[in-house]
């Protein structure tokens, strides 16, 4: 049974992952909204004709691709967290019970 504090521990290592995730998460989209839009305006300033525009809309899709995945991190981060939390209680529980045995089998 583990104790209290590799409980706390475990579970504190758990919210600094999601928390790493997170920040990818927003590293993504700030990209996507700044560096890609910023490259793709100059794109569009600088370079005319349908070679520009698939250009541009590939520059898009790759956008929107950024975006997605920052989602999907961010909601992995969140899972991380649920789990983390419902595997802690979990955990406190069991241990409270044994502990409650354990006292009453002394």
């Amino acid at each position: 049974m583990a104790s209290y504090a590799t409980i706390n521990f475990n579970y504190q290592k758990a919210m600094r992952q999601a928390a790493q995730l997170e920040d990818l998460a927003n590293q993504l989209k700030r990209i996507a909204n700044s560096d890609v839009d910023s490259a793709l305006d100059q794109v569009a300033a600088s370079w005319k004709g349908d070679s520009a525009n698939m250009f541009i809309q590939k520059g898009n899709k790759a956008k929107n691709d950024l975006l997605q995945s920052a989602k999907q991190l961010q909601n992995t981060a969140n899972a991380i967290r649920a789990a983390a939390r419902a595997l802690r209680n979990a955990e406190i529980r069991a241990k409270q019970i044994a502990d409650t045995i354990a006292a009453r089998n002394r």
